[in-house]
């Protein structure tokens, strides 16, 4: 029989620490043309009623789509369109089950990410690519561990062209930009996002320092430089900030190699970040969605290393030194149970993108997407 871990309503005192007797009672059913016959349950505490769909991550679905599959073809360069042909259903739906995916893989990889090797550098770079035309291209910053190649975090920016343009292109430049307000030093908030989250849940010593790997981008120096991981150093902690040039041969002696990296394979695996294609992101909000999905696959289902023999299935997250078992446990669940923001501890970087949050442009300021009030339970 289904026992309710908690109760999903934020505002009782039963959410975030229930009671080890029975604080519900069973309360009927109710028919659901997509599940049966669904068994529903009352919290005792604020008599609000609940169901077992509640806690599964198809609640709220009318029609259910294989998660794992569509996870791996979303993973494997399959743009929108195609994924919609493949399952025979609308781009929405497509995007709502996107969505679904990348708040599951946060939970998870909130969860997992504390366990990896502290002894491990970290090297940051940003992705870059545009939304909406080439008049807006947004920086997308990727944390990345050095040896096991584990993707951290992923943070995004968006900036005003650059570069050398024609005069036809200066004037509709102009002229898009006109009333618009950017977001100032987008690039160091991005860097500086990942610094808190490394900051939060890295235990960094004078024996385990933390090393972080850049290039030479000024952005980059200025932001370390404000940041508390450098001003709080004392006799018992140290954090190093490398910086490599970026003109550099990208060869694997590169100390840039790890960027270097997940920049090829995004660019390989994500339609929509492939240079000069008709297939590019048109949402900020939904970008960064999807390419979460794709850095879950790629620490939790994706091979470490395509010329090991084949028998070998070892994933990036096991060489950061996460037990094969427990990726296996928190994978069944989160293909299963659904996870509630209330009841995580997330850093902004991750909040941002569960929330859907970017920088607008054209609002100056951040805006949250349309989600469904259920997503922020």
């Amino acid at each position: 029989m289904f026992r309710p871990p908690f109760c999903p309503y934020r505002a009782c005192v039963n959410h975030l620490d229930p009671p080890g007797g029975k604080w519900w009672y069973a309360n009927g059913t109710h028919d659901s043309h997509a599940f049966g016959k669904v068994p529903r349950f009352k919290c005792k505490h604020c008599r609000r009623t609940f169901s077992v769909q509640t806690f599964r991550v198809t609640y709220y679905s009318k029609r259910v789509l294989p998660m794992k599959k569509l996870e791996r073809l979303s993973s494997s360069s399959m743009s929108t369109r195609a994924l919609s042909r493949e399952f025979r259903c609308s781009c929405n739906t497509i995007t709502n089950w996107i969505d679904r995916i990348a708040r599951q893989g946060i939970m998870l990889h909130a969860a997992l990410r504390k366990l990896i090797d502290p002894h491990d550098s970290v090297c940051f770079d940003g992705l870059v690519s545009f939304e909406s035309s080439q008049y807006f291209p947004n920086d997308i910053g990727i944390s990345i561990t050095c040896k096991a190649r584990m993707i951290l975090g992923l943070s995004h920016a968006i900036t005003r062209r650059a570069g050398v343009m024609r005069e036809g292109q200066k004037e509709r430049r102009d002229e898009l930009y006109e009333g618009m307000k950017f977001e100032e030093k987008a690039v160091e908030r991005s860097f500086g996002e990942h610094l808190d989250m490394l900051r939060k849940e890295r235990s960094i010593t004078l024996e385990d320092p933390l090393v972080v790997i850049t290039d030479e981008k000024v952005e980059y120096k200025r932001a370390f430089r404000k940041h508390e991981l450098y001003k709080e150093q004392d006799e018992a902690t140290r954090c190093v900030h490398l910086t490599v040039s970026s003109k550099f041969p990208r060869t694997y002696s590169n100390p840039l190699f790890p960027s270097n990296y997940i920049d090829r394979e995004a660019r390989k695996d994500q339609a929509n970040f492939r240079r000069e294609t008709t297939c590019y992101s048109r949402n900020g909000a939904n970008c960064m969605s999807r390419l979460s999905v794709y850095a879950i696959w790629h620490n939790y289902a994706k091979k470490y290393l395509v010329k090991k023999p084949i028998i070998s299935v070892e994933t990036h997250a096991e060489v950061a030194g996460v037990e094969r078992r427990l990726i296996r446990s928190m994978r069944r669940r989160m293909f299963s149970n659904r996870a509630f923001l209330s009841r995580l501890n997330l850093p902004p970087l991750d909040s941002k993108i569960w929330t859907k949050t970017v920088y607008s442009p054209w609002a100056g300021k951040e805006i949250s997407a349309s989600l469904p009030h259920f997503a922020f339970g």
